[in-house]
């Protein structure tokens, strides 16, 4: 079950800065290690003194096993005025929209699906590199020769899952082909400037071997 805490205290004027450094350290760990099982947010308002930071989690352990975020309480006693105010909040809704890297991998998933390559051919970065069970191909050419001929056979995609971030994404779908019934197939799709850069397929080979 989750838990969501808010924090918010106001700093000493002299130790705005220094806050600033240490919650960004926090976050520079987070983005390096990717925990599991935390959504935490940290804002400054615009006085610049006065920070509220929100954490929900389903492992209480995240955030205290941070090298970082030990350091950040280490002297906070120093920082602050006053002790800072902890309540518990009840999430009563919430959105986040989806990540670039994952709108770019399933729309080129659907396109493929759809056997629209005109689209499939604008997704593709030049340099593309594409890896199946069964081949590996570099350049937008030669990939989309491969697809193009592979999408004679489909007939349609059923999206499972997708996540991801900005750079990069996993999609998880059914793949449904005329000689081959339907193939349960992942794509792990790496984006260079909005682009697919390199396009790793999963699937079970054995499916498709005559």
């Amino acid at each position: 079950m989750s838990r969501t805490v808010v924090v918010q205290y106001r700093t000493r004027d002299e130790a705005i800065a220094e806050n600033q450094r240490l919650v960004e350290a926090v976050f520079a760990q987070l983005h390096r290690e990717r925990p599991t099982g935390l959504e935490y947010t940290a804002f400054q308002l615009d006085d610049g003194a006065e920070f509220v930071h929100t954490a929900t989690t389903t492992d209480a352990e995240v955030l205290p096993g941070l090298r970082s975020f030990a350091q950040f309480q280490r002297d906070i006693g120093g920082r602050v005025l006053g002790e800072p105010e902890v309540c518990e909040a009840a999430v009563i809704g919430s959105y986040r929209p989806v990540a670039v890297g994952v709108a770019v991998a399933v729309a080129f998933v659907e396109a493929f699906g759809k056997r629209d390559m005109s689209a499939v051919a604008g997704l593709l970065h030049e340099d593309v590199v594409f890896e199946s069970p069964r081949t590996r191909l570099t350049g937008a050419a030669a990939v989309l020769a491969a697809l193009t001929e592979f999408a004679d056979v489909v007939t349609g995609v059923d999206i499972i899952d997708a996540f991801g971030d900005e750079g990069r994404a996993l999609v998880y779908y059914d793949m449904h082909t005329g000689p081959f019934g339907t193939l349960r197939t992942v794509d792990h799709v790496v984006l260079r400037n909005g682009r697919v850069a390199s396009d790793t397929v999963v699937f079970d080979s054995r499916q498709v071997t005559p």
